[in-house]
């Protein structure tokens, strides 16, 4: 019932970002936002790694038949830990009044494209998952 529940909280959070990441044009200084769900992405990323490390090596398991995706989704889930990280860290490092590098912030374009992507689809698989399970 909780990796339902945190399933259903990663859907969810990814349908926020995705409305954060498309709309906060339209609002002046997004970026107290941002740093909010900043630390939920760096949290929720960790979560959906360490699920999706347990998911992959319990069908290297000995399990005759691996599910789909599973090992895409946790290499997709790594370079999306490694960038989000890497670029959040840099972000913090920055001096006042110094502004990130255009390379950056083309990684943060596909951060943003991928987060909504893996935790969607991690919360997905959680949630269906333990929704089986009598």
């Amino acid at each position: 019932m909780v990796a339902r529940g945190i399933g259903g909280l990663m859907m969810v959070y990814s349908a926020l970002y995705l409305a954060q990441f498309l709309f906060s044009p339209l609002y002046d200084n997004p970026q107290r936002v941002w740093a909010v769900m900043n630390v939920i992405s760096g949290l929720g990323i960790l979560v959906a790694l360490v699920v999706n490390l347990r998911r992959m090596r319990s069908q290297s398991d000995g399990n005759p038949v691996p599910r789909r995706g599973t090992h895409t989704l946790f290499y997709a889930n790594a370079a999306l830990a490694i960038w989000f990280f890497h670029n959040w860290i840099s972000l913090l490092t920055l001096e006042a009044g110094e502004a990130t590098s255009v390379h950056h912030e083309v990684v943060w374009q596909l951060i943003a494209m991928m987060i909504p992507l893996v935790l969607a689809t991690t919360g997905w698989r959680l949630w269906r998952e333990n929704f089986r399970q009598p």
